[in-house]
């Protein structure tokens, strides 16, 4: 083939894949609309929808609009016909799910895992699982989006390193999945994901350039720069949970000293609990192992042992956040993951201490809110991860399976 045609075919994909973005983004799109937000011709958005039309994507509904003439016809992308499944691996448990474009959970399931039993057993537990989703299915599958704790190397495709489960390391999550179904397999950080899941789902102002912070045993950062994600050279942008913010702290699993997950985390605050809680004039206070998310409850109710705790927790994680802040100058933090559970605690700290560490001029214009999206943000992220690459070769992955609905 040619190179004027290579170039062609690309330049074609390229023009789906903006008008089905854009589809995607507003439910009440027209042909004008869509020219408007796309910057492409009207004559380019004709052919294109015909196209779209033709696949089974795309629908036309009822006119809109009120007055005299002729109403516009409303294009309707066609959602519930394209579904991915998409899986979160965690430290202590393991979701898959199936959604649609729209974000719409179809099908979920769920189990925990062991590090005691290893990670090629859970390996094994999430393909059992997501054998049994898929067989579920109404609608096939067209690929596999996937959220794992970092530090993720993307390039690589493998977990460098998941602290308190040894063994993910060796395991080619990418590759096991596309032997085992023989689907496209898409796998990130599970920060990034959920920063996906907030760009695309929330309906919030200030996504396209937001640093989205996942904190529960681990701790990590989706970056979103001028609406994309930013992974850096090797993927490792944002892995900032073992990044030290106390060189003289005790020694942290991945070797380093003072790492932010050993203050930030959920695991650190239920170490802060067992302190708080305890008397040294009083022996009984000595109190056995308390769940994070029992802590936080504890803290919703006005425990003060519990307050203490969780504040201090809250405060030394966004204390870790202001460097980050203070270099890529963000729109908007968001965060989110079990840390947020505390309830208006949470909000309080954090404001708190944006407000004593940041310069002025960046904590009066930045915006700091917690997820609100639905069901886990990280979980519907992998699914928003899977479609995201999808729309860069649509064609490859719409055409067929429109035309078989």
């Amino acid at each position: 083939m040619k190179q004027g045609s290579i170039n062609q075919n690309v330049q074609k994909e390229n023009n789906i894949s903006i008008v089905l973005r854009a589809l995607r983004a507003d439910a009440e799109c027209t042909r004008i609309r869509l020219t408007k937000a796309t910057g492409l011709t009207q004559p380019s958005i004709t052919k294109i929808i015909t196209q779209l039309i033709e696949w089974g994507v795309v629908s036309e509904l009822e006119g809109m609009g009120g007055g005299i003439g002729r109403k516009a016809t409303r294009l309707h992308i066609n959602a519930e016909r394209y579904r991915v499944a998409a899986v979160r691996i965690n430290r202590t448990y393991i979701n898959v799910a199936v959604y649609d474009m729209r974000g719409r959970l179809y099908d979920t399931d769920y189990c925990k895992t062991s590090s005691a039993e290893g990670a090629h057993s859970s390996m094994k537990q999430l393909i059992d699982m997501l054998s049994r989703l898929l067989a579920r299915a109404e609608v096939p599958v067209l690929s596999i989006g996937v959220a794992v704790p970092g530090p993720y190397n993307y390039f690589a495709g493998r977990i460098s390193m998941m602290s308190g489960f040894p063994g993910w390391n060796e395991i080619d999550i990418r590759a096991e999945l596309e032997s085992a179904f023989g689907l496209p397999v898409f796998v990130d950080q599970d920060a990034n994901c959920g920063a996906l899941a907030e760009m695309w789902h929330s309906g919030s102002e200030g996504n396209s350039d937001m640093l989205f912070i996942c904190a529960d045993r681990g701790i990590g950062a989706g970056l979103i720069l001028d609406s994309s994600v930013y992974r850096g050279r090797d993927g490792f942008a944002g892995e900032f949970g073992h990044a030290s913010i106390n060189i003289f702290g005790p020694r942290c699993e991945c070797g380093n000293r003072g790492c932010l997950e050993l203050y930030g985390s959920t695991i650190a605050l239920e170490n802060l609990y067992r302190q708080e809680a305890f008397d040294p004039m009083d022996p009984d206070s000595l109190i056995a192992d308390t769940s994070a998310g029992e802590i936080m409850t504890l803290a919703r109710e006005g425990d003060t042992a519990a307050r203490r705790a969780y504040s201090k927790t809250v405060a030394y994680l966004c204390f870790g956040v202001v460097g980050m802040i203070n270099t890529f100058n963000p729109a908007t933090v968001v965060f989110a993951d079990k840390i947020i559970e505390g309830g208006n605690l949470f909000l309080q700290v954090a404001d708190q201490t944006f407000r004593q560490y940041l310069m002025p001029e960046i904590y009066d214009r930045l915006q700091i809110r917690v997820c609100t999206l639905d069901g886990d943000p990280m979980l519907l992220g992998a699914s928003v991860l899977a479609y995201d690459q999808m729309l860069q070769t649509p064609s490859a992955y719409f055409q067929a399976s429109g035309q078989d609905c």
